[in-house]
């Protein structure tokens, strides 16, 4: 169970870094500065995303199945919330 859970908390954090990149882009206006600065924020949510990752997968492997069951439920909800964020369309 805690490889399953951390191959989906690596999916869910590699949508939550596109999510926002794809947000970034399409808000900035086009010029010299937003490709830095879209740069710039893919860096700093990649290390963000690499940190978590590496935090989350230590707390899974000296977890019990209960607390792996509730890791699940969060990470279910997250991919839930960025399904709708990447969809457009406002959550229920």
């Amino acid at each position: 169970m805690g490889t399953l859970l951390n191959i989906f908390d690596f999916l869910v954090l590699c949508l939550l870094v596109l999510s926002v990149l794809r947000i970034v882009w399409k808000e900035l206006q086009p010029g010299s500065g937003s490709l830095v600065l879209s740069i710039c924020v893919a860096l700093a949510l990649a290390i963000l995303a690499l940190v978590s990752l590496t935090a989350y997968m230590g707390l899974v492997d000296v977890s019990s199945t209960f607390t792996q069951v509730i890791f699940l439920i969060v990470l279910l909800v997250m991919a839930t919330l960025l399904h709708s964020a990447w969809s457009g369309k406002p959550a229920a």
